[in-house]
């Protein structure tokens, strides 16, 4: 057997309680996805995006590298500990950063942008531990918040998440998670706040994604929301409520709403 190599300790590492080490060592744990006691390259990447933080590949590679100071191209416990103050100020420097520009956008106050950033870090991680929000996280996030019980209907749920997925990355990022929450608490800023809100909510209603809410898109958007609130109507209702919908307003008669179509529908009622 090879000699246990012997890990100086740094004045940082000094300074902190067994309890503080403790929570460090699990915070590494968490980031080293194939358990083999080290941060790789592709690990550390993706904890730098989990934590918000975005560096151009030379920075990210200049940090790894210093991290990494045994040159094995991986980064050991004892190599996170001592640089673990610099990882926090990163990711104080990268929230700080969003909150300047998400109050700049918002009329949402730097207070009310940190509250929401804690409540987005525990709902990311809330199945998978990467810092963003994917699909199925927002779908307990809705049933929870509409404490709903059992299983439902998930077209309506599919519908917001599309809605804040802005990039259409299948994932949501703190910054798509609170501008969307602006728009829909009527807190966006600026010329195109009006604009904004109308295109969010015309992607709520155009399920399929195609550019036009068809009749099959807002059947299946009422048949949810019925069913979600219990409210029971058989199909024939149904039809004879969106064909009337749909009769309603000229420009619709093909039997699909376009998006001007839509503004000129949400003008008409502002």
């Amino acid at each position: 057997l090879l000699p246990k190599r012997r890990v100086q300790a740094h004045p940082f590492m000094a300074n902190l309680s067994p309890t503080e080490v403790a929570g460090i060592r699990e915070h590494f744990r968490r980031h080293d996805s194939d358990g083999d006691g080290t941060i790789d390259e592709g690990e550390f990447n993706l904890m730098l995006r989990r934590m918000n933080v975005l560096l151009s590949p030379d920075d990210e590679a200049r940090l790894f590298k210093a991290m990494s100071v045994n040159s094995s191209g991986k980064i050991e416990v004892n190599e996170f500990i001592k640089h673990y103050n610099t990882i926090l100020a990163l990711e104080k420097r990268a929230e700080e950063k969003q909150i300047e520009q998400l109050a700049s956008k918002t009329s949402f106050t730097p207070d009310e942008i940190r509250a929401l950033y804690a409540n987005y870090k525990k709902i990311a991680c809330s199945q998978n531990d990467d810092g963003l929000i994917d699909r199925s996280e927002f779908r307990t996030m809705i049933l929870e918040s509409s404490q709903m019980e059992g299983s439902r209907n998930t077209v309506f749920s599919d519908a917001l998440f599309r809605m804040f997925d802005r990039d259409q990355s299948g994932s949501i990022d703190f910054l798509e998670f609170v501008s969307s929450l602006a728009v829909l608490q009527g807190k966006t800023t600026g010329s195109s706040a009006s604009e904004d809100k109308t295109k969010f909510f015309f992607s709520l209603y155009d399920v399929d994604g195609d550019g036009k809410i068809s009749k099959g898109d807002l059947t299946s958007i009422l048949s949810d929301c019925l069913d979600s609130n219990e409210v029971i109507i058989t199909p024939q209702q149904i039809e004879r409520l969106i064909n009337a919908t749909f009769q309603k307003y000229p420009g619709a008669g093909s039997g699909k709403i376009d998006f001007e179509t839509y503004r000129q529908i949400s003008s008409s009622k502002s």
